[in-house]
């Protein structure tokens, strides 16, 4: 089963590693993915080969972005004890702002070195025309984005698609 979830467990390892993640974080993330149940952490570890401690630390780490869900219940009808398992989070409205975070901590990171780098240009008054172009283009580019990620974050899911498929319909018909 774990082969036929090849490509999924490595989409999550590269998205891992593009937010400087760990390997075995995409590997269990990927791992919940087509999942009907949540999964136990002696099944996670057994299925991608971690220890124990390796999967519950990911696991946490998972569950703090809002990627992973803890599901507290009944080891089985014999047992008094409840199990922690770990489920993907399917609500896109959870994910949501998970992934409109990450992009806007990126834009925002980038958008400061870009500003401060036209402060320490003016404050040496070099004249550069190329590097003054690229650099204006660059934090026009980046200003746009940081607006096009704050009204993303103003709308749900729905409420998106059925503006943009609207304007869409609406634009066709001209």
């Amino acid at each position: 089963m774990l082969d036929l979830k090849r490509p999924i467990i490595e989409a999550c390892i590269k998205a891992a590693q593009k937010n400087g993640w760990s390997d075995a974080m995409g590997i269990l993330w990927g791992t919940l993915f087509l999942e009907s149940d949540p999964l136990s952490l002696d099944t996670l570890a057994e299925k991608t080969g971690y220890s124990k401690t390796t999967v519950r630390s990911n696991m946490n780490y998972l569950e703090n972005l809002g990627i992973a869900r803890r599901v507290v219940g009944p080891l089985g009808k014999q047992h008094r004890y409840k199990q922690h398992r770990y489920a993907l989070v399917t609500d896109p409205e959870i994910v949501r702002p998970v992934v409109l975070s990450t992009a806007k901590e990126e834009v925002h990171l980038i958008l400061q070195a870009l500003l401060q780098i036209e402060k320490n240009l003016e404050e040496k008054s070099v004249k550069e025309p190329e590097l003054d172009a690229s650099l204006e283009k660059a934090i026009r580019i980046y200003e746009d984005t940081s607006r096009i990620l704050n009204l993303i974050s103003q709308f749900t899911a729905k409420e998106l698609i059925n503006i943009l498929e609207s304007r869409v319909e609406r634009v066709s018909a001209e």
